[in-house]
């Protein structure tokens, strides 16, 4: 399958399931203007991430190799108050 169709794809569930706040918006282009590689998840992967953190009950996370913190972001929400 093309890229553009995989990135259209993604820009339909993005649009559709996950609303980006402005601290997601930062950081991604946070990432954007210090010249990182594009490898950050999308907004429907680091949601998807915050769900399976959230169904599994998780009270610790330990992310290795955060590039920009953007799937970080989303981890550290789904964690509770007293979540590390």
């Amino acid at each position: 399958m093309p890229q553009q169709l995989w990135t259209s794809v993604d820009d339909y569930f993005n649009g559709l399931l996950v609303e980006e706040d402005d601290a997601l918006r930062a950081v991604a282009a946070h990432s954007g203007s210090s010249h990182l590689p594009e490898h950050q998840v999308t907004p429907n992967q680091g949601k998807l991430l915050h769900l399976l953190a959230r169904i599994q009950g998780a009270r610790t996370i330990l992310e290795i190799g955060t590039l920009g913190g953007y799937s970080t972001v989303w981890l550290a929400r789904a964690l509770p108050a007293d979540g590390r």
